[in-house]
């Protein structure tokens, strides 16, 4: 999926959306002008996508999507470009689709209620097996905008245009795949305010959070980062955030780690102090902030360092397996960043991945109201959720998921905090860091087979372009 430009917009729900509409129609536009303008938008999108297109099947479904299914036919009834109109229940074949350009979803849109009904469902085999590009009217049959989470035998659209801004379903979770690339119709309607689930911020706004830093300063006036992980043969995790950590400008960070893994890891990243986890050896009080979970493990000494990491009074950043000592002790507070995935919110939560990933907006509401702090829910759209607001980050990709990104994720965000950025504003700054320099690793070396020391080289870069 292309993501769209980081371009300073809010997101919506279908039930924000569809109120919003009512509102406007009510007071002052006709569903007839609504309708027209977006079939001008869709008109003029489609022919911008396929300009030799001369034969579209319009897939047409009940209520507002279906009737702007049937206005765009209507629209198109101008041109020299041939429609047909097809409804679910019908006699249609797979040739009599294949036969068509380009295929537009007018079936359902933000109206998902359930699964797929028989006939929709049929209609929806058929526009998967014709290999056409598919245009979805408002998201692709079977997908949930409000949620990101598919149904069975959901349709996986080329392009998606929304009338207004994008639902956030069409952004996190399974929308990203689902929903192709993204476009806007702009239906005249001012934006409603402070009704936004969650926000996609302009590039001013994240280059705004880049913590400054004094031109006299010392590396402990830079920060000063300790990592506390590391069991046995596992010191690459504290590595890893090691070094995403310095390449986004801490000035000092310290790895507290089983002692097998003291000579290992001092001898691959000079740079770092190794210290002996967990006892008095620990600079703890060195430290600004402190970073439990890389390669922490759930043994005994485990949980011997993520109870040191309990008692100090530093602020903490949870990760990786300090998030499965946390679920077994759950306990909030208020100067701590949680950044788990799909799996490690479910445990934190006492539910199932599968219901994470259904409602990944409530998920990460309800980690952050329960535990506190700030929580930044990994994975397609994360989320960055806190007392203030609820974020989005549009960028990164698939070829991110390989072992490591989260231990980079992790050091990159407790480096911005150490610098002096605010708990909120490094966790949003990070995430956004984090998957630009993950798209930019794309770039030189392609999504397969990109390892997380490819994120960690173009950190520095990134952070440059974007200030």
């Amino acid at each position: 999926m292309v993501a769209p430009r980081l371009g300073g917009y809010s997101l919506y729900d279908q039930a924000q959306m569809a109120a919003w509409i009512a509102r406007s129609i009510a007071s002052s536009l006709s569903v007839q002008v609504l309708d027209e303008r977006m079939a001008d938008g869709l008109c003029g999108a489609i022919t911008r996508y396929f300009p030799s297109a001369r034969r579209i099947a319009l897939l047409v479904g009940g209520g507002g999507n279906g009737r702007q299914a049937r206005a765009l036919a209507h629209r198109y009834r101008e041109t020299g470009i041939k429609t047909t109109l097809i409804f679910p229940g019908g006699d249609e074949d797979l040739e009599s689709l294949r036969c068509h350009d380009v295929l537009v979803d007018g079936l359902i849109g933000t109206g998902l209620h359930g699964p797929l009904a028989d006939g929709y469902r049929r209609l929806v085999d058929l526009a998967r097996a014709s290999r056409r590009p598919i245009v979805a009217i408002d998201g692709p049959a079977g997908l949930d905008l409000s949620k990101g989470a598919a149904v069975a035998g959901a349709l996986r659209a080329n392009y998606t245009l929304f009338c207004g801004q994008p639902k956030i379903g069409a952004l996190t979770g399974a929308g990203r795949e689902f929903c192709g690339a993204l476009a806007t119709i702009d239906l005249g309607i001012p934006t409603p305010p402070s009704t936004a689930c969650a926000v996609v911020p302009d590039c001013a706004e994240i280059a705004a959070l880049v913590p400054v830093r004094a031109r006299h300063a010392h590396k402990e006036e830079a920060g000063v980062v300790a990592i506390l992980g590391g069991d046995v043969d596992m010191p690459g995790a504290v590595q890893l955030a090691a070094l995403a950590a310095y390449r986004v400008g801490a000035g000092l960070v310290i790895g507290c780690v089983h002692a097998r893994n003291i000579t290992r890891l001092a001898a691959n990243l000079p740079e770092l102090i190794a210290a002996e986890a967990p006892g008095t050896g620990m600079p703890l009080q060195r430290a600004h902030w402190l970073l439990v979970g890389s390669g922490l493990g759930r043994s005994e000494w485990g949980g011997q360092v993520w109870a040191a990491a309990q008692a100090s009074d530093k602020p903490l950043l949870v990760d990786g397996d300090g998030l499965y000592w946390l679920s077994r002790e759950p306990r909030r507070r208020t100067d701590w960043i949680l950044t788990p995935h799909e799996g490690e919110a479910a445990r934190l939560l006492g539910v199932t991945r599968p219901d994470v990933a259904a409602d990944r907006l409530g998920a990460g509401r309800e980690l952050q109201s329960r535990y506190g702090g700030v929580c930044v829910l990994k994975g397609a759209g994360t989320l960055i959720v806190s007392t203030e607001a609820t974020w989005l980050c549009p960028f990164g990709h698939s070829g991110m998921a390989t072992a490591g990104m989260g231990d980079a994720l992790a050091g990159v965000i407790v480096s911005l905090a150490v610098q002096g950025s605010t708990a909120t504003a490094a966790a949003r700054l990070g995430v956004f860091l984090h998957a630009q320099a993950g798209d930019r690793a794309a770039i030189t070396v392609g999504s397969r087979g990109l390892v997380t020391s490819d994120l960690i080289a173009c950190l520095p870069h990134t952070l440059t372009a974007l200030c």
